[in-house]
């Protein structure tokens, strides 16, 4: 299996990648967290889940997909009431796309929302230069 490490310059100091492009066309894209210029935005949770798909969409842009790409999502949220707000904000970031999705309530350190994500490279994407779409 080949693989690719998305948006490397956001993994310093982790022990964990924020995406990885497989053989040519599987995106997983590790746990998003409402983070921005190196700062938690501690805001409502719609402007979380917002800023949680901006991270998300900037990994897959790297792969050359996009939102409209995810097959799968993994919504994690520290506090399930808030989970109808949470579907207005998702269903705004991903207008008419429905990939499948599991929600679960967890504790998390000073957020309220992570998301993680597999997405598949569009048929005859390219990333960075490299061509994905298959050879025959």
């Amino acid at each position: 299996m080949t693989t690719r490490i998305l948006r490397p310059d956001a993994a310093t100091d982790r022990p964990y990648v924020p995406g990885l492009l497989t053989n040519g066309d599987l995106i997983f894209v590790s746990g998003q967290i409402p983070m921005r210029d190196g700062r938690i935005v501690d805001d409502s949770i719609e402007h979380q889940v917002e800023v949680v798909f901006e991270n998300i969409k900037s990994v897959l842009a790297d792969a050359g997909a996009s939102l409209d790409d995810i097959v799968r999502c993994g919504l994690y949220l520290a506090d399930l009431d808030t989970l109808p707000r949470v579907n207005q904000a998702y269903e705004q970031a991903l207008g008419s796309h429905r990939p499948t999705r599991t929600t679960v309530g967890v504790t998390l350190p000073g957020y309220d929302v992570e998301i993680d994500c597999i997405a598949v490279v569009p048929s005859g994407s390219t990333t960075n230069g490299r061509d994905t779409a298959p050879t025959t």
